[in-house]
């Protein structure tokens, strides 16, 4: 029920166009130092993403994490793993642009375009999508909690 009500919050503070702490008390870099940081997991995620290293990816993941994919499915951090691992989603080529972030404390959105080809079940895929990933900042570190796909036409 926590995790709801702190996605309620930021859900609402992006809508608001407001961030917690963005006055002058706030320290310009510990935010660039934690949008650097949330940055650098995603492309750690796009990495392990390349070379299906599901290790990795199980870090990067909470064990609550749910995608809403490009074909309106749910897909669990289970069903992405064993996908991954068992060669079923295949990723060729991984490239990311406009990508933006926001940390409200120890949740991070970060919203980007991302342009992958791969294959799905033997079937090749490729193409435009806007995708908004939310992280929770636990022992130190990111996880990725919910992300949402949504094609560009």
């Amino acid at each position: 029920m926590e995790m709801r009500c702190r996605l309620c919050v930021v859900l609402l503070l992006l809508v608001a166009g407001t961030r917690p702490g963005a006055g002058a008390a706030e320290g310009k870099s510990a935010a660039s130092t934690a949008e650097d940081s949330v940055r650098a997991t995603e492309m750690a995620r796009a990495q392990a993403l390349l070379h299906a290293d599901t290790t990795a990816l199980s870090r990067m993941t909470a064990a609550e994490f749910v995608e809403i994919s490009r074909f309106g499915t749910l897909r669990t951090k289970a069903d992405n793993l064993r996908d991954i691992g068992s060669g079923a989603l295949k990723l060729i080529t991984v490239r990311y642009d406009s990508m933006a972030v926001r940390v409200y404390g120890d949740v991070a959105v970060l919203r980007a375009i991302a342009n992958n080809t791969g294959t799905m079940q033997g079937f090749p895929f490729a193409g435009r999508i806007w995708y908004t990933r939310v992280f929770v900042r636990r022992d130190g570190r990111w996880q990725a909690v919910t992300m949402q796909h949504t094609p560009i036409p």
